[in-house]
């Protein structure tokens, strides 16, 4: 029988690599897009998810909007990781576990809210 945990490493893997890979080819495609048209590559005191969000009325470039993209979705990959091991934890009744992946997943949720 296999090992839960192998079988979390394993979907994680796959989960890591796929989302890494669009994650760098967002950023990449943005970078390129930002060179191309000579904008600054930096908009001050603003932080990643900022160009996701802001108004429809403001003009974000798109590389700039496409580089922030590429980083949230790297962001993800920590959420990612503990929803996996809290559904394998569920389906093996591991309860104490499951408190743990909870708490941290809500860790994870208010420092995501609050930025930090």
């Amino acid at each position: 029988m296999k090992e839960p945990y192998s079988d979390l490493e394993a979907r994680m893997q796959k989960i890591s690599l796929v989302t890494s890979l669009l994650g760098l080819g967002l950023m990449v495609f943005g970078f390129v897009d930002v060179l191309i048209h000579g904008l600054s590559l930096s908009i001050p005191g603003m932080v990643a998810l900022s160009p996701l969000m802001i108004k429809s009325g403001t003009r974000i470039p798109l590389g700039l909007a496409t580089m922030s993209a590429g980083i949230v979705i790297l962001a993800l990959l920590p959420i990612l990781r503990v929803l996996l091991a809290l559904s394998l934890y569920l389906r093996n009744r591991q309860v104490l576990n499951v408190i743990v992946a909870l708490l941290v997943f809500i860790e994870l949720l208010v420092s995501v809210r609050s930025g930090g």
